[in-house]
């Protein structure tokens, strides 16, 4: 194990790993430090789009080969509305995994790509040295030092690091109670890939397959209304709330519980700050979202390419660190706030039919700052913008000019395995710079609009220009420009 590399990774799971992975791909030597997990491993659902974080990290193959349960969808039923059955989008598959298998496969594609990793590594100490970081760590029968010009903070809920910048919403305690259940015979559902979701009064619940056989079972409630005093409680309270369920409560009838219930703290959180000197925390060590939005994992490895692109940078080119780094907690910042109003919004769904302590405090949430990318979802809900698509829709021919408050900044920006700096567009509704949409190019689209009187001519003329966009995505493009004042209809 070497005792000297530019980049320590603390924490062996997704994020971690992930890190290493590339890091060490990139040609950097990089050690993680590793220490078993103290609880039973969880079941996870991945959405399809995990599958581009795969193909950048370059596990694609190795987790399509593992055998894990690929879901078609989701079965939901909240809010006391009528079950439904929400299918992914053009036949995708995503992934029901077991953490300690997923984990474990992360950490081996890890240690293939170059990095040294000890697995069995418990921090105790990291402090600063005149330009490298000191890791002081215990393994079972002895101690040592780590030096490295980088580190990594992975170590998730634990916050090595992190914790010392944590800020939980202690509105919206939560405590994770688990059971594995096994049946012999089809589970009544009408798609048994699928992860199940179901809202009840006290809380809400889901279910995750990790084989034909197999499915976890879980129970999210508030310690400060579910009673959790010791081992036996938390088992009685388990078989409470899911008898309080109605759909679960079904689904495992006839079922077997293996093992008894366990507790995990699913308690969201974010930081007041991501990063240091030579310091970044990625993944849960940096923010934990409630796992209502479904994108825990897919967060995690997010947060560890940006992470790995980062350190690429400052270690190829001491003059984009600053930029690099800002950009890293810009990019955390909106992830967790976008995931956290997703997660409110469906609080609010089930408020308006559980008036209850739990659901009353859980659906605020601020809106996210404009990025450097505008969120679609936003978009599509904007009247401006629609009414925009329907008035160049409708016109024979268009005349469009740039909006005189309409200027260029220059931001960070990922291109391949470095940050640089690019041209931004800002405007009075978006102050902070924006450069794509649905991966059109703002800027390139911008610069081209005023030039041509039909779209057609203008679509052909942006694809010479720029990577070829689906038409669909170029109107909403250029729709979102008009109706956020940057371009205007002549």
């Amino acid at each position: 194990m070497p005792l000297l590399a530019d980049v320590g990774v603390i924490g062996g799971g997704p994020a971690g790993a992930a890190a290493a992975r590339l890091l060490a791909s990139w040609g950097h030597a990089v050690v993680v430090l590793s220490r078993p997990t103290r609880q039973l491993a969880l079941a996870e659902s991945l959405p399809p789009s995990c599958t581009k974080l795969f193909d950048e990290i370059g596990v694609r193959a190795s987790v399509d080969r593992a055998g894990f349960v690929r879901a078609t969808g989701n079965t939901v039923q909240w809010a006391d509305h009528d079950r439904r059955v929400e299918m992914f989008d053009r036949g995708a598959l995503g992934y029901q995994v077991p953490r300690d298998r997923f984990d474990a496969l992360l950490l081996d594609a890890a240690q293939a790509a170059g990095a040294a990793v000890d697995r069995e590594a418990s921090v105790r100490d990291v402090s600063r040295e005149g330009d490298l970081w000191r890791i002081s760590f215990d393994r079972p029968s002895d101690a040592d030092t780590l030096r490295a010009r980088w580190v990594l903070d992975c170590s998730g809920r634990a916050g090595v690091l992190g914790r010392a910048w944590r800020r939980a919403e202690s509105a919206a305690r939560t405590i994770a109670l688990v059971g594995r259940w096994d049946r012999d015979h089809k589970w009544s559902l009408e798609d048994e890939t699928h992860t199940f979701v179901e809202s009840y009064a006290n809380g809400w619940a889901w279910s995750v397959p990790i084989s034909s056989g197999r499915r976890f079972v879980t129970v999210m409630v508030d310690p400060q209304v579910t009673a959790l005093t010791g081992r036996a409680e938390m088992q009685a309270a388990y078989d409470n709330e899911l008898r309080r369920t109605f759909a679960l409560r079904s689904l495992v009838g006839g079922a077997t519980r293996v093992g008894a219930a366990w507790a995990c703290d699913a308690t969201p959180y974010s930081s007041t700050r991501v990063f240091d000197d030579g310091l970044l925390l990625v993944g849960d060590a940096a923010s934990f979202v409630d796992p209502l939005s479904s994108f825990g994992v897919k967060k995690a490895l997010a947060s560890a390419w940006l992470a790995s692109v980062v350190v690429n940078t400052a270690l190829s080119d001491s003059a984009a660190v600053s930029s690099a780094l800002q950009l890293f907690a810009d990019r955390e910042r909106l992830m967790y706030e976008g995931l956290r109003r997703g997660s409110a919004a469906l609080s609010r769904e089930a408020a308006g039919a559980h008036d209850t302590p739990f659901w009353s405090a859980r659906g605020d949430a601020e809106l996210a700052t404009d990025g450097d990318e505008w969120d679609v979802g936003e978009l599509r809900a904007d009247s401006r913008v629609r009414e925009a698509f329907e008035s160049i829709k409708a016109r024979p021919a268009v005349q469009l000019r740039v909006r005189p408050a309409v200027k260029l900044i220059r931001r960070a920006i990922v291109r391949g395995r470095r940050v640089v700096l690019e041209d931004h567009l800002t405007a009075p509704a978006s102050p902070h710079g924006v450069r794509y949409c649905r991966n059109v190019d703002l800027v390139i689209l911008t610069r081209l609009a005023p030039q041509f009187d039909q779209v057609p001519d203008l679509y052909e003329a942006y694809n010479r220009a720029a990577a070829p966009a689906p038409l669909p995505d170029f109107l909403g493009a250029l729709s979102a420009l008009v109706g956020r004042g940057m371009l205007e209809l002549v």
